[in-house]
């Protein structure tokens, strides 16, 4: 993301990190800015000639205006999973696998990644990193658990991926936790999905709910940001450019 960032300014864009969104500004139907409050600064309107959206449905519906009621019903109906997520730095390999989804209910964790499996363990100093994660309701247990509660927790459950793992192995670990990592998929689904175009001029919304049929991933993330960057070049009447 840092290549992506310095790309984006060799371009001639800004890249603000770390700002608060206050709200999407709309003036006569049309997006025209953002209310912003970048870090150590006062709030403040930044003009833009259109706004592209990417957070879950309910931050969005929190920084728009009032929207019509079918398109709001879609924002608001959609549930959401959270995410917890433990990564382990390890001294030896926990497996010779990639990866591995777990489907056993006593386990507290549905999938176990070894990333240098894939990735070259000397980019990581030697190091093996592992990735534990699951998606559970952002009011569950789990999800208040600590990161040291967590170790305790699946700790035991790695002795069943390899009997000889022993937590002197871990030289450290990482404890992460997001909510709105993966909408739920019901029946009908396809019927739900919001629009990209918004029914505010200008104003165009990309994530996770949207991706379905696929499942979420970078590579449908950067297909999605494609299209409607494309969108968004259509309805300024400018010509297409590569993006």
């Amino acid at each position: 993301f840092d290549v992506l960032g310095e790309r984006v300014v060799q371009q001639g864009g800004n890249v603000h990190l770390s700002a608060g969104v206050r709200q999407i500004v709309v003036e006569e139907g049309t997006a025209t800015g953002l209310e912003v409050e970048l870090p150590g600064g006062e709030p403040e309107t930044q003009n833009y000639d259109a706004v592209i959206a990417t957070t879950p449905s309910y931050v969005f519906t929190r920084l728009a205006p009032p929207l019509p009621q079918e398109y709001m019903d879609k924002l608001v109906n959609v549930r959401y999973l959270s995410a917890v997520l433990v990564i382990l730095v390890l001294d030896r390999p926990l497996s010779s696998k990639y990866w591995m989804s777990i489907a056993e209910p006593d386990v507290p964790f549905v999938a176990v990644i070894e990333h240098t499996n894939m990735i070259d363990k000397a980019l990581y100093g030697g190091r093996h990193i592992v990735y534990l994660s699951n998606y559970p309701n952002p009011a569950s247990e789990m999800y208040q658990k600590s990161g040291e509660a967590l170790m305790e927790e699946f700790i035991p459950h790695l002795r069943k991926i390899n009997p000889d793992f022993d937590p002197s192995w871990i030289l450290e670990y990482h404890h992460h936790k997001v909510d709105g990592a993966q909408p739920i998929i019901g029946v009908n689904y396809s019927e739900s999905i919001p629009s990209h175009r918004t029914p505010i001029k200008n104003l165009y919304l990309a994530n996770t709910t949207q991706i379905y049929p696929e499942d979420r991933g970078t590579n449908y993330s950067v297909r999605m940001g494609r299209r409607v960057a494309e969108m968004l070049v259509a309805d300024s009447g400018h010509p297409n450019t590569d993006c």
